[in-house]
């Protein structure tokens, strides 16, 4: 990985693996100031733009509940390692409390962009089935068979998701980052790029920052892992704030 790229710019680096995927994206931020794809929505050049799908959105197979500064971690290679460990087994039990209640991330995401669209005055249209494949660099994305019914078509993936309690801080709030990425579907050209991070500020250069909601924020890890209910409420909220965005920067001015 070249210093300075984040390992999740494809649509295929949604989180398959827990803390595996989280110590990388950690460890590239804090090398350096990290950089995203930034195109911004130009409607002139795309005047006849009226009906949007939105392709399906892949469920993060992990969810975070992260502690980046616990005391642990203060102790060199073997606390970090510790720490590391209990953050797995949180995330796997705090993903398994969010699947008995029946909570999906990437349905909130889907709901809440589909009805952002809708306020902005576009046709929108999901497209589940619908999804890029690998392309043969073993990293990109290809397009080349995604085939809709629409103007364009809107990809949405996660990069990390989940809870983070923020190096020196035991404070726990949401940390999403989400990429979404607009093309035409004739000619796959892209018309718009953004990668936005909800709650923690990591250092991303483009990347659009949206604080967490004061209601998404726990006073510590036990007490998220206490209310696992409030705690996919709060990812929700989060998934709304992104969507929100989404619509003012496709919204006709």
């Amino acid at each position: 990985m070249v210093a300075g790229e984040i390992p999740i710019l494809g649509y295929h680096g949604t989180m398959r693996s827990s803390f595996a995927l989280l110590t990388v994206v950690v460890l590239a931020l804090f090398s350096g100031c990290a950089s995203v794809p930034n195109v911004d929505f130009n409607r002139a050049t795309s005047p006849q733009l009226k009906k949007v799908a939105i392709l399906g959105i892949t469920e993060p197979a992990a969810i975070e509940a992260a502690n980046l500064g616990g005391t642990a971690s203060a102790f060199g290679l073997i606390g970090g390692l510790v720490q590391g460990s209990n953050n797995v087994d949180r995330a796997k039990k705090f993903t398994a409390a969010l699947k008995e209640q029946k909570f999906s991330v990437s349905e909130s995401l889907l709901a809440a962009t589909e009805a952002a669209l809708k306020r902005d005055g576009f046709e929108v249209v999901l497209a589940r089935e619908q999804k890029p494949k690998l392309a043969a660099d073993g990293k990109s994305d290809d397009f080349s068979e995604v085939r809709v019914d629409a103007d364009a078509f809107m990809v949405l993936w996660f990069g990390v998701v989940g809870y983070v309690s923020e190096p020196f801080s035991t404070k726990v709030e949401p940390w999403v980052l989400v990429k979404a990425r607009l093309l035409d579907s004739a000619t796959k050209k892209e018309l718009y790029f953004k990668t936005f991070v909800v709650g923690w500020k990591m250092k991303i250069e483009n990347a659009v920052f949206l604080p967490a909601d004061p209601k998404s924020v726990f006073k510590s890890l036990d007490e998220l892992m206490a209310q696992v209910a409030q705690g996919g409420e709060g990812l929700a909220r989060s998934c709304e704030q992104i969507a929100q965005r989404i619509g003012e920067d496709l919204k006709v001015r």
